[in-house]
């Protein structure tokens, strides 16, 4: 394709990064998109890989309950989902304050990440931020396999496809494992809701997956089980060890006895069988029952899986937000409402794990907090993932909303447990860290005094070689209260020890104290907490956790070596966005990556923060004509001490005087009217000169040397418009046809001109149905949410033929948030490119930062044009729902045929006739002709023939020797001017034999919807093939259909043989109406395909008939012969009808005519003899005598 590129349009591609949404999305796949998947292969793989270990968790000697109702045997699984769509989740974070993780570790074992759809995709791994933050706390992370129910797009072919196998092996379950162990999670949810798997078929799937990870030292690796059951699958849950089940909701109990059957302990079916609770519906406080069911006072006898309790903690609280850039004070009252709602949650109202009495306990007042504090050296900064600013030793070094779930830090094992509490409160502060983003708060209300112990941490912590405990706080009154660290160097909830005589400084406002271990050698720490004294009264006091290390003695840790720092981005003329990767070895010292910005002039921002080997720095700008930029990554160790960082270097294009473009307000007037006209220029402009034709005058209140001017039409004509532009390099001189004044009638012939045109390609769809034919379709605003564009990618494009020559003027795309649907993804940045001939382009619109735009209009500088393509490009998912472009047409001339669908039989001729109307007014050119060409060669086309006195031509068609279809396009051209017309031609055949003539039919009345694996009732039945087109042929079949495609009639080719089918046809009797089993008149069969293939389980629909009513035949010719074992005919009923068909026929493709010589046939034919000179119908097996189109004879042996 050859691009040149129109810089006089919209918006210049200079004014655009020259890579666009270079954003990074966790993996959101289909099958087909993971069968070849390597880290090599996918260019988000580092992004999306996560480099923090799975924690090991302790059970310590005594249990430290802060209720007595707490236990550990019980666990929770947590599936909720964690973005609003599975294709749209950002690989490292954004840069905004809506984004949320869960941070109440110490109460979950697992986390499952709820995600997919049919249209995404169906196979989700979890992000790399959500893994970080549930293995630094011991919680194993699942990632999506959804296999959803027929009504939400579940397709069975996902699930055959899912369950092959090549050489013994199942290929995907290999796959599985490989995603897992790359990007660094524990495992997959297997969410079957489509039926399609037989029972032994996973089970042997989740053997090959955990035989594979078992191989590798994966022995932790699980599959955890779903399909809507409320018992538990022994079958299943005997496939490995780890294999566990999500019952349906509502089955909170006891399963302990399933531990014989299982060959499991008691103990072991807590890891193996989850209760299902919908807290979705049940709201985040609403499901006491269920932890009742499963967790009683008196001791846990079951496990809970929690289905989405986002939805209330989270979602509803961001709901009107999503899709928007635009953070601000919103979006901060609705996370602070989230957290609230996330503490309510997990452990009570009051926030507090010792309580029980509240009518909701809280998860708190049932289980047992865990913790993976085991070793030194440990720290915690008190940050849940998300901030305003960016802090580094107390330190504002960026003020920027943003979220990044993989530098959460292990928050306090009992958060807000503090005795004498009386009304001191607590809260995550945003407003001032030391680390990262937040700090945690204590508010101690109207009158804070005395002892106040408030416990944090539960650990194991053997001190030997001593060690240093650091407490990073902010008081507001040093003075009057205090803080004294408090231990338990036995396994009990009760201090035993007060540190003391820390070495104390100050940093920013914070005080850093450290305290030395070295007395407690020999002992073990399993509690640290704080005792927040005033000794008077003290009012309006606040104190701040900034951070709380425990560090060994003399702690010098190792630097992480940042390697092979490199980047793929290219930074356009004034603005960029960096998509960096590296290497690093990973050691128990790392804690993050600290990632920097740098100016040419030296000025530093911090752009992010990461624990693993990849980040996405958002769009930036360049800072006036600055050559480069430079990003640095600087790791940070346990001790939160910065290393030395590596950098890389990102150079801009050179500047260069004004490359010049133009935004214009309306390209198409009449005399009077005014439009808007600015010239954008690179390299940050400082001065402007306008020079207008006479045929439009300047506005009143604008100067010609303004950046933007309205001008006001005063003669008709194309007008030529002319600007100097000037900046720090230089000044350049750019002019254009910008606009056209129009007579009235002109202007009244202007209208959308691709409106019900023809989509020549585009990049792809979420599904068969949501494709660009429906945004030419004229319904800007459909009823249904299926009516649009869907698709999910960033890059997308898409060709319109607008089947004639317009002068361009305008176009509008009607983006995500203006259909049906709302809070949805939204194009960010896109181009129209134009051609005359679909091979040479001219892009005439490029622009960006347009998301919040729900109608996007965009004038031109008026371009004559045949194709357009439109590139959009989106964050997330796209969905158009119309696509309008306004212009004329170019000629007046017309063309027209008697008929537009022709039907012939193979070896026939046909003549096209054409009438033209050049328009009034108009002549012929010296260079007049009319030209027709053949799509796909199942015709050829003889001399063209021109009735000068009937404004005719006559396009001779005839049918080669094989059935199909075809496409006859007609051009007539004078001069440089033409038009088009199409003709649809079927070729069919009466002479082919029967193949199934005959042949008994095996017929299937399946007991449920279709499946691979659904019973069925078999009849072999010999009536649809006897040549009775109208009796009743399933008189043996007496059972009404109530399910879907619940009938099958099925013939297969002779044993080692194909079909080379070309046509099929299906008789029914009675015109497709009949009483059914309540005894009332009415319609049959609802849809009928026709399928194919070689595998029963895997067979291919060729061609559906929908809604069908009052119908006696149904023929379908291939647009190109199938060859195929099995034809099946599968019918969808009216629902209580009895199966009804008549008869069943079915037509190869004819023999390719093979001359002795062996070379194969091409020309069309004209007649076939016998060598007796007898005239046929068409090609015999054996020697034939044929005539040619051209005049040729040849024999030919048709084998």
């Amino acid at each position: 394709m050859k691009l040149n590129r129109l810089i006089l349009a919209a918006v210049a591609a200079l004014f655009v990064q020259s890579s666009y949404a270079q954003q990074p999305y966790g993996g959101c796949w289909h099958p087909d998109d993971i069968k070849n998947w390597s880290p090599e292969t996918d260019k988000d793989a580092k992004f999306n890989r996560s480099r923090v270990p799975l924690a090991k968790r302790f059970k310590e000697p005594t249990l430290m309950k802060a209720n007595s109702q707490q236990y550990y045997e019980g666990q929770i699984c947590n599936a909720p989902i964690l973005f609003p769509t599975c294709s749209m989740c950002p690989s490292q974070g954004a840069y905004n304050f809506l984004g949320y993780q869960p941070t109440y570790w110490q109460y979950m074992d697992k986390l499952v990440y709820w995600a997919g759809s049919a249209s995404e995709g169906i196979i989700i791994p979890p992000p790399a931020g959500s893994i970080d933050a549930a293995h630094q706390s011991g919680v194993k992370v699942l990632g999506q396999v959804f296999f959803p129910p027929y009504a939400f797009g579940g397709n069975q072919a996902w699930v055959r496809q899912m369950l092959t196998k090549e050489n013994g092996v199942y290929i995907y379950a290999k796959k599985l494992y490989e995603i897992a162990k790359y990007i660094g999670f524990d495992g997959w949810f297997i969410n079957e809701e489509t039926g399609g798997g037989s029972e032994s078929e996973w089970v042997g799937f989740i053997k090959e997956f955990n035989k594979i990870a078992d191989a590798n030292g994966d022995t932790h690796m699980e599959i955890q089980w779903y399909n809507a059951e409320y018992s538990p699958n022994v079958t299943i849950l005997k496939s490995h060890k780890n294999t566990s089940q999500f019952l349906e909701y509502g089955s909170p109990g006891d399963y302990r006895r399933y531990a014989s059957q299982l060959g499991c302990t008691e103990a072991e079916t807590f890891s193996k069988i989850y209760g299902g609770v919908q807290v979705a519906s049940s709201g985040h406080t609403g499901f006491e029952r269920d932890l009742q069911k499963a967790m009683p006072t008196s001791g846990h006898v079951g496990s809970l899986d929690l289905f989405c309790p986002e939805e209330k903690t989270w979602k509803d609280n961001v709901r009107n937000l999503l899709g928007k850039n635009d953070t601000g004070p919103d979006a901060y009252y609705a996370i602070k409402e989230t957290f609230k709602n996330e503490m309510q949650m997990w452990t009570n109202y009051a926030g507090d794990p010792t309580v029980t009495t509240d009518e909701w306990s809280g998860i708190s007042g049932h289980v047992l907090e865990r913790s993976v504090i085991s070793s030194m050296p440990f720290t915690t900064s008190f940050c849940v993932g998300v901030g305003k600013h960016r802090f580094v030793e107390g330190e504002k070094v960026a003020t920027q909303d943003w979220y990044h779930s993989g530098v959460q830090s292990i928050m306090p094992t009992w958060r807000y447990w503090m005795e004498n509490k009386d009304d001191a409160s607590f809260e995550i502060n945003w407003e001032d860290a030391w680390n990262f983003g937040s700090s945690l708060k204590l508010k101690g209300g109207s009158a804070f005094s005395g002892d106040h112990l408030w416990r944090l941490y539960k650990t194991q912590l053997a001190v030997n070689g001593g060690g240093t405990l650091r407490l990073v706080y902010k008081s507001s009154n040093t003075t009057n209260a205090s803080v004294e660290v408090k231990l338990s160097t036995t396994s009990s909830v009760n201090p035993d020890v007060t540190l003391s005589a820390p070495k104390t400084t100050t940093k920013n406002g914070w005080t850093v104290a450290e305290y030395d271990l070295s007395s407690l050698n020999g002992k073990t720490i399993y509690m640290i907490g704080l005792n927040v004294k005033a000794k008077f009264t003290v009012y309006d006091y606040e104190l701040s956790l900034g951070e709380l290390s425990v560090l060994p003695a003399n702690y010098a840790p190792a630097p992480v070596e940042v390697k092979n720092l490199a980047t793929t981005s290219t930074l356009g003329n004034v603005q960029g966005d960096a998509r960096l990767t590296w290497d690093f070895d990973y050691t128990a010292d790392f804690d993050h990556f600290d990632i920097y910005k740098e100016n040419e002039d030296g000025t530093r921002t911090m752009v992010g923060q990461t624990r693993d080997e990849a980040f996405y720095v958002p769009t930036f700008q360049r800072k006036d004509n600055e050559a480069y930029v430079k990003f640095i990554v600087t790791p940070v160790m346990k001790d939160m001490r910065q290393q030395k960082g590596k950098s890389i270097v990102l150079d801009y294009p050179q500047a260069t005087a004004p490359v010049v473009s133009f935004t214009i307000s309306n390209s198409y007037l009449k005399v009077g009217e005014s439009a808007t006209i600015t010239a954008n220029g690179t390299g940050n402009p400082t001065a402007f000169k306008w020079t207008l034709p006479e045929g439009l005058k300047l506005a009143n209140g604008f100067s010609l040397t303004d950046q933007t001017i309205t001008v006001v039409a005063e003669k008709v004509g194309k007008q030529r418009v002319t600007v100097d532009v000037t900046n720090a390099i230089g000044t350049s001189t750019t002019s254009s046809n910008i606009l056209d004044v129009m007579t009235e009638e002109e202007y009244k012939k202007i209208y959308n001109v691709v409106y019900q045109k023809k989509v020549l390609g585009y990049s792809g769809s979420t599904n068969y149905k949501e494709v660009p034919d429906k945004i030419i379709d004229g319904e800007t605003n459909p009823t249904s949410a299926s009516d649009k564009w869907c698709n999910v990618s960033a890059d997308n494009w898409v060709t319109f033929d607008l089947q004639s020559v317009y002068r361009i003027y305008s176009f509008k795309i009607f983006d995500g948030n203006a259909g049906p649907e709302s809070g949805v993804d939204q194009i960010d940045s896109y181009q129209i490119l134009l051609s005359e001939d679909n091979e040479h382009w001219t892009t005439v619109v490029d622009t960006y930062n347009r998301q919040k735009e729900s109608i996007k209009t965009d004038y031109i500088a008026p371009m004559r044009a045949r194709y357009v393509k439109l590139v959009p490009h989106v964050n997330g998912i796209l969905r158009i729902w119309e696509f309008e472009v306004y212009g004329k047409k170019d000629n007046s001339m017309k063309l027209s045929t008697l008929t537009n669908n022709v039907t012939m039989n193979a070896g026939e001729s046909y003549n096209i006739n054409v009438t033209y109307d050049l328009g009034e007014g108009a002549t012929k050119a010296d260079k007049f002709e009319c030209v027709a060409t053949s799509k796909n060669g199942n015709v050829t086309i003889g001399t063209i023939k021109e009735n000068v006195k009937k404004n005719t031509f006559v396009i001779p068609v005839t049918a080669k020797q094989r059935m199909g279809d075809d496409v006859v396009t007609i051009r007539v051209v004078n001069g440089d001017d033409y038009e088009e017309i199409a003709v649809q031609v079927e070729v069919d055949a009466t002479t082919q034999p029967n193949v199934l003539k005959g042949k008994t039919a095996e017929v299937r009345h399946y007991e449920n919807d279709y499946s691979f694996e659904a019973a069925f009732k078999k009849y072999d039945v010999s009536g649809l093939t006897d040549g009775n087109k109208a009796d009743e042929a399933l008189t043996d079949i007496e059972a009404p259909s109530t399910h879907r495609d619940d009938v099958w009639v099925i013939f297969t080719a002779p044993e080692g043989k194909q079909w080379d089918l070309a046509k099929v046809i299906v008789n029914i009797p009675n015109e497709n109406y009949a009483e059914n089993d309540n005894n009332e008149m009415n319609y049959v069969n609802k849809d009928v395909k026709i399928a194919v293939g070689d595998d029963l389980t895997r067979m291919n629909t060729a061609k559906t008939f929908s809604g069908l009513k009052k119908v006696s035949e149904l023929s379908y010719i291939f647009p190109e012969s199938v060859k195929t074992k099995y034809l099946a005919v599968i019918c969808n009923l009216y629902v209580y009808s009895l199966p009804s068909m008549a008869e069943v026929s079915a037509y190869e493709q004819f023999a390719d005519p093979t001359a002795i010589n062996n070379a194969t046939v091409q020309n069309a034919v004209k007649g076939i003899y016998t060598v007796n000179g007898t005239k046929l119908n068409a090609l015999q097996k054996g020697l034939n005598i044929v005539k040619f189109a051209d005049g040729t004879v040849q024999k030919v042996l048709v084998k």
